[in-house]
């Protein structure tokens, strides 16, 4: 979700973009490959010289879902943390600045408004992974950079499209009242990511909601939006999934106070986010 957009927004800058990928019928000129859950058979003996020489890597590929990682821990490893930092330094010693994209996750999610400035205190395997991952980058000095980010939104996503259905339908949606998420839609994401690569900024840089809202408010404003009845809304829990504890976190929200003084960015309200990706359905 995230590549595509930025491989579509740098274009729109005048950057040149290569967008790797795993899949060998799309390779071409500008899709070289790259497996990482493969990585020796992709860069061979010398790490990065099949890959053609760039100005700035963005990190995005990841095995994202918290249940994958705990149920695959060593092969979601190998992607997110080996893999990962084999290209970050293969990358980074040709000359090129790295950009890790990593997660909330990376704390507990015991307290809201995580600085920048904790110490990572990952509860789930994914969290640990990324924490891993964002170690290894930020050793790689002034040539690398960190970007967490919350939860991500944008129209196409299946829950979304799945609630608009079936309150089309006027029939009921059942979010979780007890899931929490701070949103930021995909298009904050990418205007932070290429204010990042073209400052060449180094450091780690959060990209947030401003506070966390429950699954329930999130139906309630899309319900809002398509002009249906509230009732249709009947909340349930997490619980009743039997979701691990390590994917429902009380607080996924991160502080902005870099970003805002350096470049104008701050956290948007719950509300602004939510209405936008809802208009967008």
């Amino acid at each position: 979700m995230i590549g595509a957009v930025l491989v579509t927004r740098f274009a729109a800058q005048g950057w040149s973009v290569y967008a790797t990928t795993r899949r060998r019928d799309r390779v071409d000129e500008t899709h070289p490959y790259l497996d990482l859950s493969a990585l020796g058979a992709s860069f061979g003996a010398a790490p990065g010289d099949d890959l053609p020489k760039v100005d700035v890597v963005v990190l995005a590929a990841a095995v994202a879902g918290i249940g994958d990682c705990e149920e695959n821990a060593d092969a979601s490893r190998q992607i997110n943390v080996d893999g990962t930092l084999g290209v970050a330094k293969a990358m980074a010693a040709r000359g090129a600045f790295v950009l890790l994209l990593s997660s909330d996750k990376v704390f507990d999610g015991a307290v809201p408004l995580r600085s920048r400035h904790d110490a990572p205190c990952p509860a789930c395997a994914y969290g640990r992974q990324k924490a891993d991952a964002e170690a290894g980058v930020l050793a790689l000095g002034q040539r690398a950079a960190v970007l967490r980010l919350s939860k991500v939104l944008e129209p196409n996503l299946p829950l979304l499209n799945g609630w608009a259905t079936t309150l089309a339908n006027e029939e009921p949606i059942t979010p979780f009242h007890d899931l929490y998420l701070a949103p930021v839609s995909v298009d904050l994401v990418a205007r932070m990511v290429l204010q990042i690569a073209t400052d060449r900024a180094q450091g780690i840089f959060h990209c947030t909601g401003a506070k966390d809202h429950s699954y329930e408010d999130l139906a309630h404003i899309l319900a809002e939006q398509m002009h249906r009845n509230p009732g249709l809304i009947q909340p349930g829990s997490c619980h009743s999934i039997n979701m691990p504890a390590a994917a429902r976190p009380r607080y996924t929200s991160l502080e902005m106070t870099e970003e805002q003084s350096r470049w104008g960015i701050t956290a948007p309200a719950f509300e602004a986010t939510a209405r936008a990706i809802m208009a967008g359905l």
